[in-house]
């Protein structure tokens, strides 16, 4: 018996420690939170799938899932899985890039796309990147903390 109580405490703290880890290093499932964005947020274009490789230099080891608007609006999702938060810093770098880039061109001939585009979720999980530029950024956000936590 005092065996058994011994071997359940200690399994009960092994398993209190596993609930205090870090939840944000997980690996996220790009192309799951990906479609799960375009799915349930709203946008005011269709989106349709991309090459994300064509617009940012992902790192060896990555995954991602990347959607732009057929329309004209600047809406898009960009969801890239790193392998190490290294990699994750050198994609939101790169994301930022091409973000800044697009509201400078987006301020010159569509400034409500413009403002959009400032007030797009971006942010790092983890070594999750995440942007998404929509109008519906309160679901946008709910659906990104079922995927990261």
């Amino acid at each position: 018996m005092k065996r058994f109580m011994t071997l359940l405490l200690a399994m009960l703290m092994v398993l209190s420690l596993a609930a205090c880890g870090d939840k944000s290093s997980a690996t996220v499932d790009a192309e799951g939170l990906g479609k799960a964005l375009t799915e349930r947020v709203q946008f005011d274009s269709t989106m349709s799938a991309i090459d994300a490789g064509d617009y940012l230099e992902l790192p060896e080891g990555s995954s991602a899932a990347a959607y732009m608007s057929d329309g004209s609006t600047m809406e898009e999702i960009f969801v890239v899985s790193c392998k190490d938060k290294t990699d994750a810093s050198a994609v939101k770098i790169a994301m930022q890039e091409l973000l800044d880039s697009q509201t400078q061109e987006a301020g010159r001939y569509q400034p409500e796309e413009a403002e959009r585009l400032n007030n797009a979720v971006f942010a790092t999980y983890g070594t999750c990147v995440v942007l998404c530029v929509t109008s519906d950024t309160d679901t946008a956000n709910a659906v990104i903390k079922e995927y990261v936590g």
